[in-house]
């Protein structure tokens, strides 16, 4: 399971996105029944994994897109990741600060966001990963 990279300090809301994100992001293949892939997110403790697709890009399927794929009554042994998966990858940059990518996300509803560096996926940040630094900032002024 991939691991929030440790900060040796508080981190601020304007402190770096990569200072709480989770490095490295798990992948699954674009044909992984919906079955297979909430066990995969179930067993390793994450709520997305990113979708390669071709010519480089990337997609994220969450469990979000599960259960609402199963509520409109998909198969979860018929229906593949790739069917379900968000298209417009929503993504940051590793040392945007953590207060903009959180208004990122809910601007864009999405609880999963890529972080990008020179194109390449680093790691995933979850609204789970921003909560606790954007509470522990509100707390500090008062």
């Amino acid at each position: 399971m991939p691991e929030p990279t440790p900060s040796p300090i508080p981190i601020a809301a304007d402190g770096p996105i990569r200072a709480v994100m989770s490095a490295g992001a798990v992948t699954v293949d674009a044909r992984v029944t919906l079955r297979t892939l909430a066990a995969v997110l179930s067993e390793l403790g994450i709520g997305a994994a990113v979708l390669p697709r071709p010519a480089g890009e990337a997609a994220v399927v969450s469990e979000r897109d599960i259960v609402r794929a199963l509520a409109e009554g998909a198969d979860p042994d018929e229906v593949w990741a790739d069917d379900v998966a968000a298209d417009d990858l929503v993504t940051a940059e590793p040392e945007e600060a953590v207060g903009a990518v959180a208004a990122r996300m809910a601007a864009e509803g999405v609880r999963h966001i890529a972080v990008v560096e020179r194109g390449t996926i680093i790691g995933v940040v979850s609204a789970r990963d921003v909560l606790p630094v954007l509470a522990a900032n509100m707390n500090a002024g008062f």
